[in-house]
């Protein structure tokens, strides 16, 4: 898995990190560049507690019965990609903000049946 990661790391350059996070906000596989100031590892772990709130929500208060396909959020300086996975687990990726966004964002889902294989 390790390896999946950095193959997708390495083909998309704006990548910063990607993390595979339980539940519980623990890091099942990881992957960070060298280089970036930003803790990508401690955003992933907080971001996890919000993202299964955020979830129940909107199955409260809305026919959506179904598990998270998708979420972004954008900083100042990055983009961060939320995905559901299997067994309560997420993918986050933390990307540098392009305005080729999408471009990353595809790329990162066409390979969303390889991680969920390699889980």
């Amino acid at each position: 898995m390790e390896e999946l990661l950095k193959n997708i790391a390495d083909a998309n350059p704006e990548i910063v990190a990607l993390s595979v996070i339980d539940e519980e906000g623990i890091i099942v596989y990881n992957y960070v560049k060298e280089g970036d100031s930003i803790d990508a590892e401690e955003i992933a772990v907080q971001l996890v507690h919000p993202l299964n709130r955020l979830i129940e929500l909107i199955q409260d208060v809305s026919d959506e019965k179904e598990d998270l396909e998708e979420l972004i959020m954008f900083t100042t300086n990055h983009v961060l990609f939320a995905y559901k996975l299997v067994n309560e687990t997420y993918l986050v990726v933390l990307a540098k903000k392009d305005a080729l966004y999408g471009k990353v964002r595809f790329r990162v889902r066409s390979k969303l049946p390889e991680i969920v294989e390699a889980l």
